[in-house]
């Protein structure tokens, strides 16, 4: 299904410049015809949903981040419905038989979501119902792009589903929906060590949703060079992964040197942050943009170390590294059971609460970028290994804020069973009890991914070596992931 997209930089005529100057003129046009509605897609997935599961479309509108999210929910309960974790017979081993439905219903929404939202990489962050059909937005939302790429997850879990035909699909149907983001920023959004947004600002904002979405090209060339990924994409030619990722592995390596030069001239040694030429001094980020600026420093000092040369890129590896751990621990020191505060700002003597407000939905986005895919906290053979040369109490860090933020969950954030929107940041108490999907969503792919990174949590494999207390815990998050995903599949009818 064809949508209607406006180009980034509309183009007008340009005839009284020619007389003037006798050179073409670009400039944006001032009276700008509205594009016209588009049919609608098959699935209208709602932002959220009332107690009674009536559906609630935001501003009358569908939005790509909730078919983002709505499918990595799917892939994280199929991905996890093995014989260890969720099908184990200490639990559900019924829901195996769930497990290749939910992989297909995952390559089927893969499919819509590309063909409607995606024009060579540009997603449309939302369409407005008008009349019978629906209006696409005219500019793109960069906070997306961190999480839409991570969508590369399902398709390095392929060899977890026993019908090879599913499996093979897997590997290969959703490949532009993977590639093309990282391209579409790379190619439009990147200048000299920059990121910009579709206004040509280049703030905190846009250098890390635009650096947190680029991470998925970096992971492959790293999958691809690293000792143990020789039997899945060291299988594919050095030259067709270029073709697809349309920049190299030294390319991606020049690259992440560039930024790392322009992220060292941005960074503010007393406060311990970056301020980006569009920055207010002062300004406060969002927690899932400081999520995503770890991921991608974590992206950067591996292109470099891995593919990069000299003792300069070792030194901007190493820098990238040191920043990602203060940048984490500004997080850390702010968290409490019911989530992050969902604005932090930056002051000589630390970190401070810049919301009263806390969001499951942005806490999970940090957690996942921490700790899900490629994530800060995953050293793989042939990397860097940063963390356990420099940093080895990381893991354990991590897992206790995994094991905080996955009980407050079940304490605070869920008191009628699904996930609410918001809670007071002083004392935990909802303040929006609505479920969103992407909350929901991100709820469930972070839970599978963290939950054993500290002790609090078990695979169900393991319970019967456990605490009483460590199994029920287990499988009250078990249920909840279950729930959630329920949530979000009754939308999905006729997939």
């Amino acid at each position: 299904m064809k949508t209607l997209n406006a180009p980034r930089l509309p183009f007008c005529g340009y005839a009284l410049a020619a007389i003037v100057l006798m050179l073409p003129f670009f400039a944006s046009c001032a009276s700008e015809e509205a594009p016209e509605p588009v049919p609608g897609p098959e699935v209208l997935i709602p932002a959220a949903a009332y107690n009674d599961g009536t559906p609630y479309f935001r501003n009358d509108r569908i939005y790509l981040e909730d078919y983002s999210n709505a499918l990595h929910a799917i892939f994280m309960t199929a991905g996890n419905s093995r014989s260890s974790e969720l099908a184990n017979e200490n639990y559900r081993p019924e829901l195996a038989e769930q497990s290749n439905p939910r992989a297909q219903q995952w390559l089927d929404l893969v499919q819509l979501t590309d063909s409607f939202f995606n024009s060579s990489g540009r997603f449309t962050p939302y369409f407005t119902r008008q009349d019978d059909g629906f209006v696409p937005a005219q500019k793109t939302d960069l906070s997306v792009y961190p999480h839409l790429v991570y969508a590369y997850h399902m398709h390095h879990r392929g060899g977890r589903f026993s019908d090879e035909a599913i499996e093979q699909a897997l590997y290969f149907q959703p490949l532009n929906y993977l590639v093309s983001p990282g391209r579409y920023l790379l190619q439009n959004h990147y200048r000299d060590g920059a990121f910009f947004d579709d206004d040509g600002r280049i703030d905190y904002r846009s250098m890390s949703y635009a650096l947190g979405g680029i991470h998925g090209h970096i992971y492959s060339w790293v999958i691809w060079a690293k000792p143990d990924g020789e039997d899945n994409m060291g299988m594919v030619d050095e030259a067709r992964l270029t073709g697809w990722m349309q920049f190299t592995k030294e390319e991606m390596a020049d690259i992440a040197l560039e930024v790392a030069a322009y992220l060292d001239a941005a960074w503010d040694s007393e406060r311990q942050i970056y301020v980006f030429q569009d920055d207010m001094m002062d300004a406060a980020w969002s927690i899932d943009a400081l999520g995503a600026m770890i991921r991608g420093h974590k992206a950067l000092y591996e292109a470099l170390y891995m593919f990069g040369q000299g003792t300069e890129t070792m030194f901007a590896a190493r820098q990238l590294f040191d920043r990602s751990v203060i940048l984490f621990e500004h997080a850390e020191a702010l968290a409490k059971p019911w989530g992050f505060p969902q604005r932090i700002s930056f002051t000589a003597d630390g970190p401070v609460a810049a919301a009263t407000y806390t969001e499951p939905y942005h806490t999970f986005q940090f957690m996942n970028h921490i700790g899900g895919g490629f994530s800060w906290d995953r050293e793989l053979e042939g990397t860097s290994g940063f963390i356990g040369e420099h940093q080895p109490d990381i893991p354990r860090r991590v897992g206790a804020l995994s094991d905080m933020l996955l009980q407050g969950a079940l304490d605070h954030m869920m008191p009628e069973g699904r996930v609410v929107k918001q809670l007071s940041y002083e004392n935990g108490s909802v303040k929006d009890q609505m479920t969103g999907i992407s909350a929901a969503g991100m709820f469930v792919t972070a839970a599978g991914n963290i939950y054993r990174k500290g002790s609090a949590f078990e695979r169900a494999s393991d319970w019967e070596s456990v605490t009483d207390d460590v199994r029920e815990r287990s499988r009250l998050l078990y249920d909840a992931k279950i729930a959630h995903t329920a949530f979000i599949e009754q939308f999905l009818d006729g997939m």
